[in-house]
């Protein structure tokens, strides 16, 4: 009978959302994560199945402690690197994206017999082993990130489990489960200290050319959803025929998306800047004839529940012979965007949200 190590990386953290953008980005943003696990599979374990927020995985080829434990290090440390990068690029406000820097990943590793199951075209692993892992998710470990080797799995590396791992029992099926585990916690931290000391890297923004404002009779999240949901881009962008985007990721600062025109394609990026009073959303291209760099920022500011602030500043940079007729070129952008902004104020005021 052959043996296996069985291997799942499980994310906790996300709280309970109610409404359809926490929902739609909750998923997105673990899809994300479970895909830069795969990524790091530094293994080769094969994958089982995806279970929800965890991944089941196997393999017959046994890896050192010294190799599992590096792999499992590796999978957390780019797990952090990557919630934390997107702590400091995203510009959602909702539940599920600002919560994304509290998640946790922890491990559970076991070690016996391979016996798998054929349904239809399907084979994977089957039986007791499987069940006994899965079990172990529901255990009492009073931390949140952490590795867990079962009984059978540490006898095969009690040589090199010298210090830092504590035994637990736990009652499943009226017998018990003995398992060890050793806390990881400590890897997070040090991730998010690095990240916090590199420098600053947003955009320089300089004196605007143009400063549009209007008050919305909206509310503020609404009329940032608009904003910053690409889908939603040609309900109030007449000139956008359609916006081309990864539909599968959550737009953040530095998503590209193309916007097609009925003359052409324009090419965009995501910017933000800081704010403690403000929701902040923009974006670039130097797509644009006679201009080497076009971005605009809208600073929406809460009045009432119902009354916006709206704030939008356009920044340009000519080219050589754009610098000639620089003054049209900022006449005709600006009548464009205080369009823009108008046709955004009508849509925002409807009752329904699509």
């Amino acid at each position: 009978m052959a043996e296996a190590l069985y291997f799942m990386p499980d994310i906790s953290g996300f709280s309970k959302f109610v409404n359809d953008t926490e929902i739609e980005h909750s998923i997105h943003i673990i899809a994300e994560l479970l895909e830069l696990l795969l990524d790091n599979n530094m293994l080769e374990l094969q994958l089982v199945e995806i279970e929800g927020d965890a991944l089941f995985m196997f393999t017959t080829k046994i890896p050192t402690y010294k190799e599992l434990m590096q792999h499992t290090k590796t999978m957390l440390e780019e797990f952090h690197k990557h919630t934390k990068e997107y702590d400091f690029k995203r510009i959602c406000s909702c539940g599920s994206c600002k919560t994304t820097i509290d998640l946790n990943l922890k491990f559970l590793v076991h070690y016996g017999e391979l016996t798998m199951i054929k349904v239809k075209n399907i084979i994977k692993p089957y039986g007791m082993e499987v069940i006994q892992i899965h079990r172990l998710l529901k255990n009492q470990v009073p931390v949140q990130e952490y590795v867990l080797f079962t009984e059978s799995l540490s006898a095969l590396y009690q040589d090199n489990m010298i210090e830092s791992w504590t035994k637990n029992t736990e009652m499943y099926d009226s017998r018990n489960l003995n398992y060890y585990y050793k806390v990881l916690d400590n890897i997070k931290l040090e991730v998010q200290a690095t990240a916090e000391r590199e420098v600053d890297k947003n955009e320089d923004f300089t004196v605007p050319n143009a400063v549009i404002n209007k008050t919305f009779n909206a509310n503020i999240e609404k009329i940032y959803r608009y904003l910053s949901e690409l889908k939603y881009r040609h309900i109030w962008d007449k000139e956008v025929m359609k916006v081309e985007f990864d539909e599968n990721e959550v737009n953040r600062v530095g998503t590209e998306h193309n916007c097609v025109l009925k003359l052409g394609t324009l090419k965009f990026k995501t910017i933000s800047r800081p704010s403690k009073d403000s929701l902040i959303y923009g974006e670039t291209t130097e797509s644009i004839i006679f201009l080497k760099n076009f971005y605009y920022l809208v600073n929406l500011h809460t009045q009432d529940l119902n009354t916006t602030e709206v704030s939008l500043s356009l920044y340009l940079e000519y080219t050589f012979l754009g610098s000639f007729i620089k003054q049209s070129i900022l006449k005709q952008i600006t009548k464009i965007w205080r369009k823009k902004l108008e046709s955004l104020h009508q849509v925002t005021q409807s009752e329904i949200f699509p």
